[in-house]
């Protein structure tokens, strides 16, 4: 059991008690706040950091397309290999910008890329696509 006291306005003192159960709860929080859409490095070269993953919208039409974009950060000016695949639709292009094909299905979709140097030092990071129905009115993607 943990004991918290500090001192409220007029030097009141307060305790408040965490058990076990709070505790493990605070930790599997910090746990999940702490996972975000870019991994850390792998490798011997710890120094390429894929910075971002954007794709001009984040929802598009079935069949539609959009361009991804993966910033990254190798300061000792590595050659970047990218390695780009999908769990629906096409991926056409290579590098750091491709551009995603959707399927002609609705749901979420995810694009991956792993960056690659030649020093052993690598980065993944995922986006989340929706394929959502055609509106009345435009606003998802091109085509």
């Amino acid at each position: 059991m943990l004991l918290y006291t500090s001192l409220s306005e007029g030097g009141i003192a307060v305790n408040a008690r965490m058990t076990g159960t709070c505790l493990a709860l605070l930790a599997v929080l910090l746990t999940l706040q702490s996972a975000c859409l870019v991994s850390s490095g792998t490798g011997s070269n710890k120094t390429l950091v894929i910075e971002s993953l954007k794709a001009d919208y984040m929802s598009v039409y079935p069949n539609g397309a959009l361009d991804i974009k993966c910033l990254v950060t190798a300061p000792e000016s590595d050659n970047v290999r990218y390695i780009w695949s999908s769990d629906g639709g096409s991926l056409t292009g290579e590098g750091s910008t491709v551009e995603w094909k959707a399927p002609n299905d609705y749901g979420d979709f995810h694009v991956m890329v792993t960056a690659k140097d030649n020093n052993g030092g690598s980065d993944q990071a995922v986006l989340t696509l929706s394929v959502v129905p055609r509106p009345v009115h435009g606003c998802c993607g091109r085509r």
